[in-house]
């Protein structure tokens, strides 16, 4: 039975089940070239190889996998000099080329600014440039979801004089993509942790919705990953008694090789006479 007797509805069901995800398309970047490029987290039961099989079941189904999804990009890479080419978004939207017409929802992380000037709050130019791309590109976008990690340091997000000026950046640049219609301020925070009430009604007052997702109890992770802590200061202790434990052994090997080659060297003949090692 061709797949293509069956009835249209059906067919984009079973497009959707191959191609649609309920958890969002997490990329991430190799961090080395100016330009890194992307790829998938992790293997998540997507299967875009579907649209390879024909042009018909292309046809009807690559749409599916742009505009049902939610697709999750990296923090940019701002410290290389030409940081206009590190927006991470950019290999992405530029391999699916016209199909990024059909984006609709896209999580990037909250955009970070120069440090601050005395009078001005300006976006770092990385970020510009991914808003840009997202304007000019996903023409349908609806949702714009910015990630706020719990170690973000960001002036914008905290009591700063010109933190208002930043907020009020941000929000003209959204007004900026025309088809845009909900801005998501995703908070990661770990339990103990919320974001203040002030801020959370700042944004509220801009319209953009404030989601709260509570990470796991946070974790410290010794530098040789042999033991986690619930605390920085106990790692911190542990990785210093490493430490010393490797000096010492790394000591200790060097006196037995020392200790080996002096006897060698006291059975040669050559050297059994030489002053240095009686």
């Amino acid at each position: 039975m061709n797949i293509f007797d069956i009835a249209r509805e059906i067919r984009l069901k079973i497009y959707s089940e191959l191609l649609v995800l309920s958890e969002p398309i997490v990329f991430v970047a190799d961090y080395g070239p100016s330009s890194p490029p992307l790829f998938r987290s992790k293997r998540d039961g997507l299967c875009p190889a579907l649209l390879r099989i024909n042009k018909r079941m292309y046809s009807e189904a690559n749409t599916l996998l742009y505009s049902n999804n939610r697709f999750q990009f990296p923090e940019v890479f701002t410290s290389t000099p030409s940081a206009t080419d590190s927006a991470h978004i950019a290999p992405f939207l530029h391999q699916i080329g016209s199909q990024a017409s059909h984006v609709r929802h896209i999580c990037i992380p909250f955009p970070t600014f120069n440090y601050p000037q005395p009078d001005s709050a300006r976006l770092h130019k990385a970020h510009v440039k991914n808003l840009d791309l997202v304007r000019d590109t996903c023409t349908s976008i609806r949702t714009l979801e910015l990630l706020v990690s719990p170690d973000c340091e960001n002036y914008a997000l905290s009591d700063s004089p010109i933190a208002a000026e930043a907020l009020n950046l941000l929000d003209t640049y959204f007004k900026n993509i025309p088809s845009l219609k909900e801005i998501v301020i995703n908070f990661e925070v770990y339990p103990e942790q919320d974001p203040s009430d002030d801020l959370t009604k700042k944004m509220h007052n801009y319209g953009w919705t404030v989601k709260v997702t509570k990470l796991p109890k946070k974790k410290w992770i010794s530098l040789d990953d042999r033991a986690e802590f619930d605390n920085e200061e106990d790692c911190q202790a542990y990785d210093n008694e490493q430490s010393l434990i490797d000096e010492r052994e790394t000591q200790r090997e060097e006196e037995e090789q020392w200790l080996e080659e002096y006897h060698r060297r006291r059975r040669d003949p050559y050297w059994k006479n030489d002053s240095d090692y009686d």
